[in-house]
């Protein structure tokens, strides 16, 4: 059993509770144009291109069977049309400019990494948690994963959008502890516009999960000028409001530090602002009159 890994963060302190490990798994069923983590969307392997870090050396052109790199008036070139994520030019580049995001690892070789951190998990309240682009895409590799850390007695939490048939998420539940569930929006023009994954999918599946007497946190990545106002988080936290199972919610701000990430992968990059700390905060506030919220400085906001 393999999945395709895009990274393993040690010592995440923001995906739920306590000192974690975060495996983020590749591929994604929406495209969020603000996303910050685009090597993850793919769920293939892709060849990422620092170029900064490149000093022309021109080991890695006679391993490219396609052509991709070249050296063109003493400098190196690097066509991404032409890159099939083989991998092959990697092991070649002397100072790390080229770097392969996306490998196959098996259950056991990913749990061996995290059990290295088990005395953190028990001294923290801490666990695992599964991340992407979308995890429950791979639900064969996170369904055995699952089993496995719960065997160890190890927390569990998935990090999800909720776009996909709930079957996908259902077949996990009996190994997670916990779901942070994302809401981008209620305005069906931020997920058409802004998103590209289905609205009416993604709040059907948090209601069933509701349903399912599952402990869940929702979760808005607030961007200025798309969902930071008043009247869409008020749309939220209504919603939320009828739920039985949310432990709170939690507003993250936009930012753009993935900048780096698209460039490395050749990719656009659609600029957004991030909204005024005065902004999040009146908007904090704001919704703790209708449910709980988490603030990452204050705590709880009652």
């Amino acid at each position: 059993m393999t999945g395709v890994i895009s990274d393993i963060q040690r010592f995440a302190i923001h995906d739920g509770p306590g000192i974690r490990t975060t495996v983020f798994l590749k591929g994604c069923s929406a495209r969020c144009e603000w996303c910050h983590n685009p090597e993850s969307i793919s769920s293939k392997p892709q060849l990422q291109y620092y170029a900064d870090r490149c000093i022309s050396c021109a080991r890695c052109v006679p391993t490219c069977a396609n052509g991709a790199h070249k050296m063109e008036a003493g400098r190196h070139t690097f066509d991404n049309s032409l890159c099939t994520a083989c991998g092959a030019c990697v092991g070649e580049c002397l100072t790390d400019a080229l770097a392969l995001s996306g490998r196959e690892e098996t259950v056991e070789e990913v749990l061996r990494q995290i059990l290295s951190d088990r005395v953190y998990y028990e001294q923290s309240g801490g666990g695992v948690t599964l991340s992407g682009g979308e995890p429950v895409l791979q639900g064969d590799f996170c369904e055995a994963l699952l089993k496995c850390l719960k065997d160890e007695g190890i927390h569990t939490c998935l990090q999800t959008a909720g776009f996909y048939p709930y079957a996908l998420l259902e077949r996990l539940l009996p190994w997670l502890d916990l779901i942070m569930y994302d809401i981008k929006g209620m305005d069906s023009a931020i997920y058409s516009e802004h998103v590209h994954g289905d609205r009416e999918t993604t709040l059907d599946n948090l209601r069933r999960l509701d349903a399912d007497a599952v402990s869940f946190v929702v979760r808005t990545p607030v961007v200025a000028g798309v969902n930071d106002s008043r009247q869409e988080i008020e749309a939220i936290v209504k919603m939320l409001g009828k739920l039985r199972h949310l432990q709170y919610y939690q507003l993250i701000p936009y930012h753009g530090l993935g900048k780096i990430k698209y460039d490395i992968l050749n990719q656009e990059f659609r600029t957004y602002e991030a909204p005024s700390q005065e902004r999040l905060r009146d908007l904090e506030r704001f919704a703790a009159e209708y449910v709980k919220v988490f603030n990452y400085k204050e705590g709880y906001i009652q």
